[in-house]
């Protein structure tokens, strides 16, 4: 049975909640969740059993649900798009908050009213815990719902997500600040349980993170693309980052390859099998797109073309000869504007990909002059470094053009 621990991050917490659905999906047992700031209040709804009603909260999210604040302004503000007028109205906002110290929370109250049943989560067979920071006594406190007096969880909750831009004020005559700035990522806590198994939901969310040891028995699951700021709540953001959080957690778990794309992996023997069998012909024009003097054409391919290649794609040092290919097949799937939110195939993806025209010409039959150029510069720094990862990559699908 696993243990889930889920990173805070404001409004980056709605990657959680498609994260946890692909958990679902998969079929696996959370025995205990414990999170910090955001990932304590959806820890805290997905242990009550309303995993639907945390979907449709995210879905909706809005400034308006957590700070009293006009949306349409917000977002302005978030976006930068100020006119004279907006300047002015920053001002007195700015004014307003440094007065009042700090935003008002009260439609974040009310949302914890609405949405968190402290009897659901005390009567759920789930261990859940959290992490806040006691402000009035010094020191950090974690607990799980059994520490907690009985009445005060929602307030709680509210201590773990309490903000340094929020209004100071007292809960039950002590004053409390996010447990980000103490444990963003408390999956000690559940080791403490006694969980060996671990799932660990990233935000990257600002706070202190403690090092993952090496040896942890975890999986982690971790944005592959910008889920924006810990202040945008922005629902056309959220359900991005919960369609990106859903098959970030069918990639984690399902051990899916791929950068941007998620694909399903074939082994890394099948993949030299098909570099160790390329034609003369397509050494010929590989030749062609970086040069390899006084290299036999096999050397050529793996001591120079294939590294170097590596290396212009940004692949770690550590990759193997799938991730290889399969960047080239992203990269010409990117350029094609391929759906990234689907699990492909290494073959459905190589039959929507190959020798489909790309959005910019292909290069390899234009003579000497480009031929010269790598000559003398290193492909990484080349104006048309593109253009060239996508000859590579047709070449080696055996796409490229007589």
């Amino acid at each position: 049975m696993y243990g889930l621990v889920l990173e805070g991050g404001g409004a980056k917490g709605s990657y959680h909640i498609g994260a946890y659905k692909a958990i679902m999906e998969e079929g696996i047992e959370i025995g205990g969740i414990a999170g910090t700031s955001i990932g304590a209040i959806n820890g805290a709804m997905i242990v009550q059993g309303d995993y639907e009603k945390a979907l449709k909260l995210w879905n909706d999210i809005k400034y308006s649900m957590v700070i009293d604040a006009n949306d349409e302004e917000m977002e302005r503000l978030r976006k930068i798009r100020l006119g004279r007028e907006d300047l002015r109205l920053l001002a007195d906002k700015i004014k307003l908050v440094i007065t009042d110290r700090g935003f008002d929370i009260t439609p974040f109250k009310n949302l914890l009213a609405t949405y968190i049943d402290e009897s659901k989560i005390r009567s759920s067979n789930m261990d859940f815990g959290m992490v806040t920071i006691n402000l009035t006594d010094l020191k950090p406190i974690k607990v799980f719902k059994e520490d907690i007096p009985e009445g005060e969880l929602k307030d709680y909750l509210l201590a773990s997500a309490y903000l340094p831009a929020f209004k100071n004020e007292k809960l039950g005559g002590k004053r409390y600040l996010d447990g980000a700035f103490y444990d963003n990522l408390p999956f000690k806590l559940l080791q403490l349980k006694g969980y060996d198994d671990l799932i660990i939901v990233r935000t990257y969310g600002r706070g202190r993170t403690r090092r993952l040891n090496p040896n942890i028995n975890a999986i982690v699951i971790a944005p592959s693309d910008d889920i924006g700021d810990s202040f945008a709540f922005d629902y056309e953001i959220a359900r991005r980052n919960i369609e990106l959080g859903y098959y970030d957690g069918l990639k984690a778990l399902r051990g899916l390859k791929g950068k941007k794309y998620y694909i399903e992996s074939k082994g890394e023997d099948f993949f030299f099998d098909m570099l160790i069998n390329i034609t003369q012909e397509q050494l010929n024009k590989l030749r062609e797109q970086i040069k390899t003097t006084n290299i036999p054409d096999r050397r050529a391919l793996f001591e120079y073309i294939i590294p170097r290649t590596a290396s212009v794609l940004g692949l770690h040092k550590t990759y193997d000869y799938e991730d290889f290919i399969l960047a080239l097949l992203e990269k010409k799937a990117e350029n094609l504007g391929l759906d990234r939110f689907h699990i492909y195939s290494y073959e459905e993806l190589l039959n929507r990909v190959k020798c489909a025209p790309g959005k910019i010409d292909h290069i390899y039959e234009h003579n000497g002059k480009l031929n010269k150029l790598l000559e003398k510069v290193d492909l990484a720094s080349i104006f048309n470094k593109e253009e060239v990862l996508l000859n590579i990559a047709d070449i080696i699908m055996n796409c490229y053009r007589h």
